[in-house]
This record gives C-alpha cells, sequence and structure tokens, in this order.
C-alpha cells in the first residue's frame, strides 16, 4: 500500500515537471518567435535607409519639407545640438530650392513647451520668410507627425529632414499610410550623448513596429484639413445616389419640431381674443374707408366726363370757326375776279421776249379788325 501511494505521488511530480518544462519551451519559442520578428522589423525600418540623402545636390525636389521637432536644449543654458543641425538643414534644403515649404511639427502637450514654436523662431533667424513655415502643433511624435502630414496638411509627396536613423523610421511609417517620403538627414553631434540617443532609438523602433503591425495605432489628434500653399481641398463625401432609385423622402417633424409646434398651440389657446367692441370698431372703420373710396372714384369719373365734354365743344368751335374763315376767303376772291378787265395785257418790257399774260388773281390781305375766337387758324 505504501509502495503504491509512493509511485502516485512520484507520477504525479513527473507529470506535473513535463507540464512546467512544455510551457518553458513554449514560453522560449513564443519569445523566440518575438524576437525574430523585431528583429526583421527593424531590418526592414533600417532598409529605408536607400531612401535618405547626406547631399542637397542629389534629393529629389518636394513642395513640403517635414521638419520633425526636438527640444532645442538638453539643460539650462545648453543648446541641443540635434535641434539645431535640423534647423540648418531645413535652411540649407530651401535655399537650394528643393523645398518650398517647411512643415515644422512637434509636440506641444503643454503651454510651457512648444517645439513647433520655438522651430519657427529659429528659422525666421536664418531668413526663412514667415509665409513659407506651416506650423503643425499636434505632432506629438514621429507617427502622429506623419500621419498628419497626410491627413491633416494633405501631402502625399514629402521630404523629411532629421537625423539618418529618425528618418529611417519616419519613412517606414510613411510607406506604411501610403505617402511618398524621402529623407534629408542633418549632421549628428559627437560624444557620449549620441549612444544614449542610439539606445533610445532602439526602444522606438520596437515600439514603432508594435505600433504599426500590431496595435494599428492611428494619430492622437485630427482635425480639418489645412491645404499648403496651392493644395486642392479633398472632396466631401457624399451619400447621395448618382441615378435616383425612389422617390425622395420628405422631411418628417423632429422631436423638437413636434415641441415647439405643441408650444404654440398652447400659447395660441391662451392669448387674448379681440373683443366685440373692437370688431365693431374695426368693421366701422372698415366701412368709412370703403365709403371714402367710393366717393373718390365716383368724384374721378364725374371729372374725366366734364373734361370730355370740354374737349368736344373746343373742337366743334375750332371747326365751325375754320368753316368761316374759309368762306369769307372765296368769297373775297371771286369779286376781286369779276372787277378785273378781261382784255388787259400787262406790259412786257423790251427783252425781245413774249411774257404770257398774268391771270391769276392777286390774293387780298386778311381785314385786321376780325374777331378771333382762340382758334389757331385765326
Amino acid at each position: 500500500m505504501r509502495n503504491r501511494l509512493n509511485n502516485e505521488q512520484y507520477q504525479f511530480g513527473s507529470d506535473l515537471c513535463s507540464f512546467f518544462k512544455l510551457i518553458c519551451y513554449l514560453g522560449m519559442m513564443a519569445v523566440l518567435v518575438m524576437a525574430m520578428f523585431v528583429m526583421l522589423a527593424m531590418f526592414r525600418i533600417s532598409s529605408f535607409t536607400t531612401k535618405t540623402y547626406e547631399s542637397y545636390k542629389e534629393i529629389p525636389y518636394n513642395r513640403v519639407g517635414l521638419l520633425l521637432g526636438t527640444s532645442p536644449t538638453i539643460a539650462p543654458g545648453q543648446d541641443n545640438l540635434y535641434f539645431s543641425y535640423r534647423i540648418m538643414a531645413a535652411v540649407e534644403l530651401f535655399n537650394a530650392g528643393k523645398i518650398k515649404y517647411i512643415l515644422v511639427s512637434g509636440d506641444n502637450r503643454h503651454d510651457s513647451y512648444n517645439e513647433p514654436r520655438m522651430m519657427y523662431k529659429a528659422l525666421i533667424k536664418q531668413g526663412i520668410p514667415a509665409e513659407n513655415i506651416v506650423m503643425d502643433f499636434a505632432g506629438i511624435n514621429t507617427l502622429n507627425s506623419v500621419v498628419r502630414a497626410k491627413e491633416v496638411f494633405l501631402l502625399k509627396d514629402v521630404t523629411v529632414i532629421s537625423q539618418s536613423w529618425h528618418n529611417e523610421r519616419a519613412i517606414f511609417i510613411a510607406d506604411k499610410f501610403g505617402i511618398n517620403a524621402v529623407g534629408f538627414n542633418a549632421s549628428e553631434p559627437d560624444g557620449f550623448g549620441t549612444f544614449k540617443v542610439k539606445l533610445r532609438e532602439i526602444g522606438a523602433r520596437i515600439k514603432c513596429v508594435f505600433d504599426i503591425y500590431l496595435f494599428d495605432t492611428k494619430a492622437h489628434f485630427l482635425g480639418e484639413p489645412i491645404p499648403i500653399g496651392s493644395t486642392p481641398m479633398p472632396k466631401q463625401p457624399s451619400a447621395k445616389p448618382k441615378h435616383n432609385t425612389s422617390k425622395p423622402k420628405q422631411p418628417s417633424m423632429s422631436k423638437y419640431g413636434i415641441r415647439e409646434q405643441l408650444e404654440y398651440e398652447a400659447l395660441k389657446q391662451i392669448a387674448k381674443q379681440p373683443t366685440d367692441s373692437a370688431r365693431y370698431i374695426y368693421s366701422i372703420e372698415m366701412a368709412n374707408q370703403t365709403e371714402q373710396l367710393r366717393s373718390e372714384r365716383e368724384q374721378e369719373a364725374l371729372l374725366r366726363e366734364e373734361q370730355n365734354e370740354a374737349l368736344i365743344e373746343a373742337s366743334q368751335n375750332a371747326a365751325n370757326s375754320l368753316n368761316q374763315d374759309l368762306n369769307s376767303l372765296n368769297e373775297t376772291d371771286e369779286g376781286t375776279t369779276q372787277a378785273q378787265p378781261e382784255n388787259i395785257t400787262p406790259k412786257v418790257e423790251d427783252s425781245g421776249v413774249n411774257a404770257a399774260p398774268r391771270t391769276t388773281p392777286r390774293r387780298t390781305s386778311r381785314p385786321a379788325n376780325r374777331i378771333s375766337h382762340g382758334d389757331p387758324w385765326d
């Protein structure tokens, strides 16, 4: 009996040990696979060194250069050479005509720390025009700076300006999000500080790999599109179909509209209604206005009739006066013709030409004492 219990205990311990060995084996395999994955991804990031340039003469032209931010100082009174060298590289590209605008992107999560503003001031001191500098205050890290360059500032092609190891990581992110990017490598300082920065870059690349391939990290802050220069604004998506498939639906009243309608009806119920006396006064005023309007119309009709009668009478008087003048003129002409001798030959001068006798009677002048009736023929 005792031997049986010992055998069972030994078998249980052996199984438990085998289980832990399996767990350790699987864990080691997972760590190994993860390490291989990270190493391959880091090699992938390093492969983008072929898209970086050391000389401005070789780098292709892009309209916008993305200047990645960093602190201008590493300690009180001690300048950060990484910051200074990036500013010098951006100025060199701009003066060489390789970029037209500089997008300065950096961290501004606190009021006391503003990387874009400090880079803007440094570029102004180097002679870059203010209208050629655009600030991005939400570039809290490299991924946000690159993604916002496409989503907010509408860039499809960009030149990244930073140190070589930083440019490789930024171009790797740009390639993931469909941006055609190249890098211009700024100079790097010498000393022990660079060793710490490169150790930090290893951790940054591991985090970048997880952000891109595992977590699918997006930008923290996005907003309305901000075009740089003449960049066209994107077209707004429309839900309207290209072809009408059915009759358009009539908009229904929302709950707010129904509530307002009910409130209006309730107020209309308790509103003060006009009294009988007010209606009576209003009807009298309307009757007076109608009577006055009718009287004015009758007077206008009567005046128009009198004017027509006066016009007809004046026309008749003018016609009678004209007839009398014509009759008197004809009588005068007839009397003059009868009083003239028949065989009178007008005296003709000795000109050698036989002149014809004058037979047309001379018209007499009108009498001066005639009475005028106001007619234009008088």
